[in-house]
């Protein structure tokens, strides 16, 4: 994996928290973003996020977004009630 650095105004930092890993929130806010632009799956975005599979689909409830999919109709219901399994 490479490695970029960028720089943050500190009102980014004073918002997500001082106290929270920045790189985490940050891989997080990224995949989130990138998946509800449809760019990547949900299990890319969990990936991506450093995160497993459910706890992504966590993320995605506690930030209200819906779940998309980029697989044909019979993978998408597949995925769609794995999902369902760990939103209730």
């Amino acid at each position: 994996m490479s490695n970029v650095k960028v720089k943050l105004p500190y009102d980014i930092i004073s918002i997500i928290g001082a106290n929270k890993s920045i790189e985490k929130e940050s891989r997080i806010l990224i995949a989130t973003e990138l998946y509800r632009e449809g760019e990547i799956s949900s299990g890319k975005a969990a990936e991506l996020a450093g995160l497993p599979f459910e706890d992504f689909i966590n993320e995605l409830k506690n930030r209200k977004m819906k779940i998309y999919s980029m697989l044909g109709i019979s993978e998408a219901e597949e995925e769609e009630n794995m999902a369902k399994k760990y939103l209730i």
